[in-house]
């Protein structure tokens, strides 16, 4: 009984899967990404953020001084944002991720309702 639940879950999950991917929000979004991507420049300055908010976390965790790195990061975040492409990747992935929010809070609700 469990296993045939299981499967007809993964065939509604595979569906719900594809009418994302099909989207025109999901192909815009990868079109986007696969054009920042192919910027160097932006790919260092984001590889350059990651890394200083990793040193961030241990610094942190070990009490030194943050603020500089703060600072740091701040500067090329602020370089980042000179980039029209990212600011729309960045726009781009919060409206899909705000419409798998979406997808996911009905199906939560839809199961509550059942279930109570």
């Amino acid at each position: 009984m469990v296993s045939r639940m299981n499967e007809c879950w993964q065939k509604e999950i595979d569906e719900i899967i594809s009418i994302i991917k099909n989207s025109n929000e999901y192909k815009n979004y990868i079109e986007v990404s696969n054009k920042l991507q192919q910027n160097k420049d932006i790919m260092t300055l984001i590889d350059e953020v990651k890394f200083l908010q990793k040193e961030l976390v241990k610094k942190k965790n070990k009490g030194i001084n943050i603020k500089n790195i703060e600072n740091e990061i701040d500067n090329k975040v602020k370089l980042l944002e000179e980039y029209p492409i990212y600011l729309e990747y960045l726009y781009l992935q919060e409206d899909l991720n705000n419409s798998i929010n979406l997808i996911k809070s009905s199906i939560e609700n839809y199961i509550d309702s059942i279930i109570n």
